[in-house]
């Protein structure tokens, strides 16, 4: 239902949907970090370890992990 909706819009109404949608998104982040100011430290800081992460595995097994394969257990 949603994605009818989304394939129905134009390509400018498309870009002005995902615009708004990340503004939104960082009005809510502000929001919730004017009441506890942690948030803006940790959200970040969370993204930041999880793509360092991310990216360090995929370094470390650039084919996959090797017990992907195993699945007789």
């Amino acid at each position: 239902m949603i994605n009818d909706l989304y394939s129905s819009l134009t390509a400018r109404e498309q870009r002005a949907l995902r615009w708004s949608a990340a503004a939104t998104a960082a009005a809510l982040w502000l929001t919730t970090a004017w009441a506890d100011p942690w948030v803006l430290l940790t959200v970040p800081l969370i993204a930041g370890g999880y793509f360092w992460y991310v990216t360090r595995q995929r370094r470390k097994y650039p084919d996959g992990h090797p017990d992907d394969d195993d699945w007789d257990f």
